[in-house]
């Protein structure tokens, strides 16, 4: 009788353990009550704001950036952040200006015209066609460049930058950090194809400026760095970018909230297990302080945007450095899980309370 009676004892105690650890969950997953309400909301970001990995179906597939879902024009995958703040904020109208590969000059592109006619000069060939590569074309194809989507997102993207109430931005990962690690493959296709589409497309289009003097010619070839040097180089390029890039949504929207958020740790989620690791994480920990101190002390307009902290992202789990799999699946495993998601939604509406 006593076993039988500790058998159901401990059957219910079970039952409850799993009850409350749902209830838990359940709670620890909840996104933070928004005291704001927004009519028209602007999503202008990279992978991360348009939603990268989150298929729920398999989520750890590191090819999932190919579905063709990921790069629909208005597509706002379930459980991404800024899913999560159209809900919190009830926000009846969106524009997402986000997408895997876009990085602050990719947004110029289609922001500022001026950016587009500087782009156009033979200095400046070369981050034309890297943006191009980095995604104008719906298949990803680096060999030539594509501007067509630019041209046709430009008056859309503008007038809904003009219309909101509140816009966010997650820009700087791809600037700084994947800019440098594919500037090496990205260069040699422009090396292949790139410098000698450009007489071509300069007849075909008239986009282009020719080539008039030897420092030019000098500028647009370039050289290969190395990844540490292309990383600081291309920190202090994003700065300047950033800049113009706020400068150019203020004169097409002077009263918008910005809510600009910073870096996450992709290095030392659970602790670093190689030097070579914990040299990274240190690295990255530096740029994410420093870029942290350029929004809120140095920027120029830092008095028109509000700071959002995510160091603290959840990135899909990852196996050893010492493994093949690492480099094959990096890409996926850099984004943020559901609760990553969840968590950033939660720090921008923390942000957005405070100015209630």
């Amino acid at each position: 009788m006593k076993k039988r009676v500790a058998r159901i004892v401990s059957a219910m105690l079970a039952v409850v353990m799993i009850l409350t650890g749902s209830m838990i969950h359940a709670f620890a997953a909840s996104t933070v009550a928004c005291k704001r309400t927004y009519k028209n909301y602007c999503i202008i970001g990279d992978s991360v704001a348009s939603g990268f990995t989150l298929d729920p179906d398999n989520p750890d597939d590191p090819y999932t950036f190919l579905n063709e879902n990921y790069h629909q024009h208005d597509d706002i995958p379930e459980g991404s952040y800024p899913d999560l703040l159209l809900k919190a904020a009830s926000v009846p109208k969106y524009y997402k200006l986000a997408r895997e590969g876009f990085s602050a000059m990719s947004v110029l592109r289609v922001l500022d015209p001026s950016y587009e006619e500087e782009l156009a000069q033979p200095e400046n060939y070369y981050d034309r066609y890297f943006t191009e590569c980095m995604y104008w074309s719906e298949e990803w194809k680096c060999l030539n460049p594509y501007p067509f989507t630019v041209l046709e997102m430009r008056l859309e993207a503008q007038d809904a930058v003009a219309a909101a109430d509140v816009i966010t931005i997650n820009l700087g990962n791809n600037d700084i950090f994947t800019n440098s690690l594919l500037d090496p493959m990205i260069r040699y296709f422009y090396y292949m194809y790139g410098m000698a589409a450009q007489p071509t497309l300069t007849a075909m289009w008239g986009m282009y400026e020719p080539v008039t003097s030897l420092d030019q010619a000098v500028a647009m070839v370039g050289s290969y760095k190395d990844i540490l040097t292309l990383v600081e180089e291309n920190f202090e390029k994003y700065k300047k970018n950033y800049e113009r890039l706020i400068k150019r949504i203020r004169e097409l929207n002077p009263d918008a909230e910005i809510y600009v958020l910073g870096m996450y740790d992709v290095f030392d989620q659970d602790g670093p297990e190689s030097a070579i690791q914990q040299y990274l994480a240190k690295y990255n920990r530096r740029l994410i302080k420093e870029l942290k101190t350029f929004y809120t002390k140095e920027s120029k307009y830092r008095n028109t945007i509000h700071y959002v902290d995510i160091r603290d992202t959840e990135i899909w789990p990852t196996t050893s450095m010492y493994t093949l799999n690492y480099y094959t699946s990096f890409i996926t495993h850099f984004h943020p899980t559901f609760e990553g998601h969840r968590y950033i939604a939660n720090q921008i509406i923390k942000a957005m309370n405070k100015n209630a």
